[in-house]
């Protein structure tokens, strides 16, 4: 019996010990299993692709822009954002090499220079030479001797032949006041002076006046040589005085229309030879002089129409054909200032210029940028007066892709420019500047949260009335003054309404305002961010200013929070970063 029990205890514990293998052994293996579970949903290792001029824009696999079709990049590649330097953005060579990112080396204008200008344009006719036939009197086209639109004809040529009640009247009255000449020889002169003034032609009356049986149709002729470039009637139509019936015109002279942009229009004077050619006669090339500068720069295009006329007996130029010209310039600039650069290096805002020049190595690319003052054009150069030197490397392609990663690593870009506040202030008017600024977000956070800023304005316009910031400099009083007045006058409106809709529509002008406050004075030290609604003041748009990254509408509230977008930001005092003006939700 023992020996049984002892066999009994063995197989036991023999049991024991196997089970409790197996489950330290599942234990285990369970969490190897879920160790590799984890390292597979691990995304640290996984690469986040964006859009250099999108960085809203984020997924796991390479693509499109969904907003503007260019290539996504690796975000992980695109540079360091440990770099303390804000101007100079560091990228591995990855990046470079999947934004196609190229440069080139800066040359001395006296290398470069060129003392022509490229344009661009159309062949127009001469609107001088544009003739309209008109009809004289009422009738109807019976014929029609012009049968299509381009159809060339000469002066006097036959156009076509209407019947006219009228005319048959007048006919009547000419005969009738000829059998009484040596009665009222005025009467008969009468008569043929009223058929001079409906255009019929001396020929025509003497006609008349030998014919005894009344004429039912009379032609119309051309009164001009030329290309009938528009017939607005045809066969059987019914016609009153003075209306159209076509427009001729003489082609023998045209225009050559030409767009100058702006930095190239103080190099084009009247009388400036050009030469141009046509893409329809390759090989030959035309010459002009210019004879008119529009005085109008267009908003849209910033560019101003540059008019030139030639001769064209031949008929080879034809209206709607494309030019390129090349204009003779004298540059007041000497040919040894400044360097010259391609146009495709240079990112333009309007306020600013900047390049980007590169500081790092092939391993190691990094590029810095530059703001530079521009000079005149030359063709496909640009020449830079400032900012760069002879032998500098710059970026010629791809410059976009460069800026756009700077914004995403919150380094100063073409849209996030450190700008230098007009006048520096003494620190006890800092403090005035600090509290308006506190006043006037407090004010506009109430708006963000639906609530009536009624109360928050009057504290803005008390606070900006009482205030008389000791100032030294005469023109930052001056300053001071003339936006601190109109910025209590528009607090004031708001405080006096308790509709929170007419409240959205003072903060408006208040924070305009605001912002010209910011640009003369500065932030104080405080980061702000100035957002932007495009479907604000009926859809027409409208600014303010936040002390939040995340856009938080005043114009909507929590109808529409998240619309807009930032447009500037103004750094805190030391701050060495900032972030992307494409951040929060456009609509």
């Amino acid at each position: 019996m023992k020996f049984m029990k002892g066999r009994k205890l063995l197989i036991l514990m023999f049991l024991g010990a196997f089970l409790a293998g197996g489950i330290i052994g599942g234990v285990l293996t369970s969490g190897e299993g879920a160790k590799e579970a984890l390292d597979q949903h691990d995304h640290k290792g996984e690469t986040v692709y964006t859009c250099s001029m999108h960085p809203q824009i984020k997924q796991n696999e390479p693509g499109d822009c969904p907003i503007c079709g260019m290539d996504l990049v690796p975000l992980s590649t695109l540079g360091d954002s440990e770099d303390t330097n804000p101007y100079v953005m560091t990228m591995s060579p990855e990046a470079v090499a999947l934004a196609n990112i190229a440069t080139s080396t800066v040359k001395a204008g006296s290398e470069m220079a060129s003392n022509h200008l490229t344009l661009s344009g159309t062949i127009e006719v001469d609107e001088r030479n544009v003739k309209s036939v008109s009809a004289n009197f009422d009738g109807r086209i019976d014929d029609l001797y012009v049968a299509f639109t381009g159809q060339e004809v000469k002066q006097g040529q036959r156009l076509a032949r209407i019947y006219s009640p009228d005319l048959i009247a007048a006919h009547r009255e000419l005969l009738e006041a000829k059998k009484a000449t040596g009665i009222s020889p005025k009467l008969y002169e009468a008569a043929k002076q009223k058929l001079k003034q409906w255009q019929l032609t001396d020929a025509q009356i003497t006609k008349m006046a030998n014919d005894e049986d009344y004429q039912p149709h009379f032609d119309i002729y051309a009164a001009t040589s030329g290309v009938v470039t528009d017939r607005k009637v045809a066969a059987g139509d019914y016609v009153s005085r003075g209306q159209v019936l076509f427009e001729i015109t003489n082609l023998n002279k045209v225009w050559v229309m030409l767009d100058a942009y702006e930095q190239g229009l103080g190099q084009i004077s009247a009388g400036d030879q050009i030469q141009f050619s046509v893409n329809a006669l390759p090989g030959e090339e035309f010459s002009a002089k210019v004879a008119f500068i529009d005085p109008v720069v267009s908003a849209d295009s910033r560019s101003a129409k540059v008019r030139a006329e030639v001769n064209n007996f031949s008929g080879k130029l034809k209206p709607g054909m494309f030019v390129t010209a090349k204009l003779s310039t004298q540059d007041e600039a000497p040919v040894d200032a400044g360097v010259m650069v391609p146009k495709s290096s240079i990112l333009w805002t309007g306020r600013r210029s900047v390049v980007y020049r590169q500081v790092g190595s092939e391993m190691k690319p990094a590029f810095e940028m530059v703001q530079v003052e521009l000079g005149p054009v030359a063709g496909e150069m640009q020449q830079v007066l400032t900012g760069l030197s002879p032998g500098d490397q710059i970026v010629t392609n791809g410059v976009f892709a460069v800026d756009g990663a700077a914004q995403l690593s919150g380094k100063y870009s073409m849209m996030a420019h450190p700008e230098e506040q007009d006048f520096q202030v003494s620190e006890s008017f800092g403090k005035v500047i600090e509290e308006v600024i506190a006043a006037y977000l407090t004010m506009k956070n109430r708006l963000v949260r639906d609530e009536s800023g009624q109360a928050a304005a009057g504290n803005l316009h008390k606070l900006l009335t009482e205030e008389n910031p000791p100032l030294s400099q005469e023109k930052a009083l001056e300053k001071w003054k003339e936006i601190s007045e109109s910025l209590a006058a528009n607090a004031l409106a708001m405080s006096q309404t308790s509709d929170i809709a007419k409240q959205r529509e003072w903060l408006v002008p208040v924070s305009n305002e605001m912002i010209k406050l910011l640009d003369a004075f500065g932030g104080q030290g405080k980061k702000l961010f100035k957002d932007y609604c495009p479907m604000a003041k009926n859809d027409q748009g409208a600014y303010w200013l936040s002390e939040f990254e995340e856009i938080k509408n005043p114009y909507f509230g929590a109808s529409m929070l998240s619309c807009g977008e930032i447009k500037k930001v103004y750094p805190s005092q030391g701050s060495h970063q900032q972030k992307s003006g494409h951040s929060g939700h456009q609509h």
